[in-house]
């Protein structure tokens, strides 16, 4: 990355960061009269819940620590089996877990089926596929490119329409759909991954305004480098990775409050930087840069 823009970042951060922490303070503890587990429970359904530092049992953690109960899914059995163990005997709530491929065309009967007579009052989306190693667009084979718009997208929207109509005939609930700041605007090398999370962005801020007088609420959480993958973001400037818990947390904060979270003070500095202080194209070509810097391209 270069200093100027560093530097931009770093002395921002105190700003954003006091005024975040002064919203904060202003937000009510009740959604419309309700609290969280009356709007979202009894019961959550969180998808990519098996790796035990992803963000998926990030919030499987918090919502328990609320007392929802909770249904897991992910393609990991032994990991969500040993997940769903240590929910339920830390925190006392129910858990199912649920082993599910979601590139599936037919997934949904056997989650349904598990879900069947259950109030689901929260659906968050966390679930991605994206290959480890990171070719450009033309390079990677078609077959990967279809597998992750059947999971990143089609998934996505699979649940979305099942779990929303739901809701809206229980009449509560939310839905998180988990997106990211590569989807905010083209992201070199991980091109496909970014196209996928724009249109998880698009869906949710649709769905959020056609949800609006239905008490559903409906939220896009876009975060930015986060410790979900070990070591493998070290060649990232420190500065810019955050911890699970603290993403998690804002955004449970402001469901129901906010369309959109942009976790962190500096995911919110970068944010402002390349939409408003670059042109677009200046954006992508910073981000590219980024990219090349922490991939070791």
């Amino acid at each position: 990355m270069n200093k100027p823009l560093k530097s931009l970042f770093l002395a921002g951060t105190a700003v954003t960061a006091g005024i975040y922490l002064w919203k904060q303070r202003q937000e009510k503890p009740e959604m419309n009269g309700r609290t969280f587990l009356e709007q979202y429970g009894p019961w959550a359904i969180v998808t990519g819940a098996a790796r035990a530092e992803g963000l998926g049992y990030g919030f499987a953690r918090q919502l328990a620590g609320r007392h929802v109960n909770l249904v897991l899914v992910d393609i990991l059995a032994d990991e969500l089996h040993a997940r769903a163990a240590e929910l339920a005997r830390d925190y006392h709530v129910r858990v199912k877990p649920v082993v599910l491929d979601l590139a599936r065309p037919d997934f949904l009967p056997e989650l349904t089926a598990v879900s069947h007579g259950l109030e689901i009052g929260l659906l968050v989306c966390n679930h991605m596929f994206t290959p480890k190693a990171t070719p450009t667009i033309l390079e990677m084979d078609l077959a990967t490119h279809h597998a992750m718009l059947d999971i990143n997208a089609r998934a996505y929207t699979t649940l979305v329409h099942e779990y929303g109509r739901q809701m809206v005939t229980q009449g509560h609930g939310g839905i998180l759909l988990v997106s990211s700041q590569g989807g905010l605007h083209g992201t070199p090398y991980t091109g496909a991954y970014s196209a996928n999370k724009a249109f998880q962005l698009m869906l949710g801020e649709s769905l959020w305004y056609e949800l609006r007088h239905a008490n559903v609420d409906v939220l896009v959480l876009t975060p930015g480098l986060t410790r979900t993958q070990g070591d493998a973001l070290d060649s990232y400037p420190a500065f810019m990775l955050m911890d699970v818990e603290p993403v998690v947390r804002e955004a449970l904060a402001n469901l129901g409050r906010r369309h959109l979270v942009i976790p962190g003070p500096v995911n919110k500095l970068f944010y402002f930087a390349t939409t408003h202080l670059m042109s677009r194209e200046k954006a992508v070509v910073t981000t590219g840069d980024l990219m090349a810097q922490g991939l070791n391209k």
